[in-house]
């Protein structure tokens, strides 16, 4: 087995000398056999090694009595042991999520947060061949797709799987061969959890009639199946653009020019791009294939997904947060000289008697100048209100009826800052930057002038 860990490392380029790496310690079979061969490899390859042990607080006695144990092998060790009290059942009342999903979730936090108060680099993990195996099954009932089918990534940022390799018939003989002690999680024993069940009830028909390999074959599999996803991912990224926040817009007839595998890419990077620190957590391929269908549909189709929404706007495709997710509208009082901060940009009014100069200079368009004159109540940087409108060359325009004009999207109108005279908007600060003629700068008249730094 301590063949195959190293090996394992040196193929992903898991670790580096000098590197601390906490073990995530459970107290079971994988991780008690993981920490036994990370120690015997600690000298070669130079690591320094803590141990964390998480208790879900899940299984009363059972828990406490793993935590004990991983503990006391610690000690045997001589490994610094750290232990964390997770509360999984509240975790998932207060995020609506399964107790399986908050347990991982709860799980890997405190793991990060032992990472940090250690000053490691690394965060290893037991996941072993027979886990990754039962992980591509799970990710085909799912209909997760391609990436589903990678299985279990052997490297994941900080995080990193020595014993991915190993089958848990080899994790079993090191344990018995070593003496280790180890604890058994009866909760593995039910079906209940949809991992469970495909390891108690589906994986041992799949061997009996095609072998005790073929976890081993699945394993491979998904390696070559990763290299792919690395490659289409890749080429993906290099036609992928960055977007704002909270909304992307893609030209629907570049995206649909592609492969499809690659359109399919495209949006998953964009999501995960919106989704900030949640990337394609839940999405599955039901929700891409959504978002093309509306892609491919009519101006105003919409669909809701989780955490966002899809539609298309004339020829966009418009991916945004939804509106219960973040914090729409906004609306700020200008005071002369007194900087108004709306991330990214800070804007400042100055104002100017007959004949003074600017006192700053002008800043391509992020500098307006306006009559001052024609100004009897406070200057406002807001959002759109019913009503508002806006004076052009050709005439009074409807800021409604300016958007439609523009093609502006719908998801995007709502953060559109304006500089506002009641509802007489002055300039309208998107991408056309169009400003109000009733507002013009006349010599001889006292002027303000509107300053947006980023």
């Amino acid at each position: 087995m301590i063949k195959t860990v190293a090996r394992t490392i040196r193929q992903y380029n898991m670790l580096s000398p000098g590197d601390g790496v906490v073990v995530g310690l459970s107290g079971g079979a994988d991780s008690v056999a993981l920490l036994s061969a990370l120690l015997t490899l600690q000298e070669e390859l130079q690591l320094t090694i803590y141990a964390a042990h998480i208790n879900h607080n899940l299984r009363g006695r059972a828990a406490r009595k793993d935590e004990r144990l991983a503990r006391l092998l610690c000690d045997k060790l001589d490994v610094p042991f750290f232990a964390f009290q997770g509360d999984v059942w509240g975790y998932a009342w207060e995020n609506k999520m399964g107790t399986e999903e908050a347990g991982r979730k709860l799980r890997y936090k405190y793991l990060y947060q032992c990472m940090e108060e250690c000053g490691a680099q690394k965060i290893a993990v037991g996941h072993n061949q027979e886990d990754n195996a039962e992980t591509v099954l799970l990710n085909l009932f799912r209909g997760t797709g391609l990436r589903g089918l990678c299985g279990i990534p052997p490297v994941n940022g900080k995080i990193i799987r020595p014993i991915l390799e190993v089958s848990r018939k080899e994790i079993e003989t090191y344990i018995k061969e070593n003496r280790l002690p180890f604890a058994k999680d009866k909760t593995n024993f039910s079906s209940d959890y949809s991992r469970n069940f495909i390891r108690n009830e589906i994986t041992p028909k799949i061997r009996k009639h095609f072998g005790d390999k073929t976890s081993a074959k699945m394993a491979k599999s998904a390696m070559l199946l990763r290299a792919d996803e690395e490659a289409l991912t890749a080429i993906a990224k290099s036609k992928h653009s960055d977007m704002p926040d909270d909304v992307a817009t893609l030209c629907i007839k570049t995206l649909m020019s592609h492969p499809l595998a690659i359109t399919r890419r495209i949006i998953r990077e964009t999501i995960a791009g919106l989704r900030g620190e949640k990337g394609l957590e839940d999405i599955e391929s039901v929700h891409i294939e959504a978002i093309i269908d509306i892609a491919q549909g009519y101006t105003g189709r919409e669909a809701s997904l989780p955490d966002f929404k899809a539609r298309r706007e004339y020829e966009n495709l418009v991916l945004y947060i939804s509106p219960e997710n973040i914090q729409l509208g906004f609306c700020y009082t200008l005071s002369p000289d007194t900087p108004i901060h709306i991330p990214p940009m800070t804007i400042i009014l100055t104002l100017h008697s007959p004949g003074e100069k600017n006192h700053m200079p002008a800043q391509s368009h992020y500098t307006q100048s306006f009559n001052y004159v024609k100004v009897n109540k406070p200057l406002e940087i807001r959002t759109r209100r019913p009503g508002d409108k806006i004076t052009l060359p050709g005439g009074t325009k409807k800021l409604q009826d300016y958007f439609t004009d523009t093609k502006t999207p719908r998801a995007q109108r709502d953060a559109i800052p304006l500089l506002a005279h009641g509802s007489d908007i002055l300039w309208i600060m998107d991408k056309h930057n169009r400003v109000s003629t009733a507002y013009q700068p006349e010599e001889g008249q006292k002027t303000c002038e509107i300053t947006v730094l980023m």
